[in-house]
């Protein structure tokens, strides 16, 4: 049986894809969080892209001619109502996915601007930044988010932007009941004393 592409290997091609398409993009995602904190697991790959909506049909047909399993239609809905599409690379039944999300607000531009240079298999590739890594983690809050942002904040505890976090960290609980905590989950994380407890995790 076929196994699933090793998470460099649809990495590599992921970005050369998006590079070939002049597509801007940014790492975030598990891979990002290992970048910036300490290595982990993971089974997929995360970019965030900067793309106009009305040319994902489009990109979605590149994308499958360059051999990734995707419907161009399903993509293009899935793109107009959340921001996400999912792209799978291998054979059938032993597939890795590569996501790619839309760069849609003040701060995820913020995030495209402030991304690091940074080598990755073999690639040097722009990386969300270790603040901005940390507010992914602390907004969805899940039990593996928070050894991610553990680590992040203690590589870089002596170089964070603190007004920067704290800036967006109360942007985003005004912006969204949903991230009421994030400000309280940063002042946490950031004294390095007991943590909230973890979202549930999605059955």
């Amino acid at each position: 049986m076929a196994t699933p592409p090793a998470v460099p290997e649809a990495f590599r091609e992921a970005v050369r894809f998006l590079e070939q398409n002049r597509i801007p993009y940014v790492v975030v995602g598990g891979i990002a969080a290992g970048l910036q904190g300490e290595p982990r697991y993971t089974r997929d790959v995360d970019f965030m892209i900067l793309l106009k909506t009305g040319t994902i049909h489009r990109l979605a047909s590149e994308a499958r001619t360059a051999g990734f399993d995707i419907d161009p239609s399903l993509a293009e809905t899935q793109w107009h109502f959340s921001g996400f599409v999912r792209l799978w690379l291998g054979e059938p039944g032993t597939q890795t996915a590569v996501d790619f999300m839309a760069c849609t607000n003040d701060f995820l531009r913020q995030v495209a601007f402030r991304a690091q240079q940074t080598r990755f298999a073999g690639l040097t590739v722009p990386v969300a930044s270790p603040e901005d890594m940390i507010l992914f983690k602390l907004c969805a809050w899940r039990t593996k988010d928070i050894p991610d942002a553990q680590a992040i904040g203690v590589r870089h505890r002596d170089r964070l932007d603190l007004p920067y976090l704290r800036k967006w960290a109360t942007w985003m609980a005004g912006r969204n009941s949903r991230f009421r905590d994030v400000p309280a989950r940063l002042e946490a994380l950031l004294a390095g004393g007991p943590l909230p407890p973890a979202n549930p995790d999605p059955s």
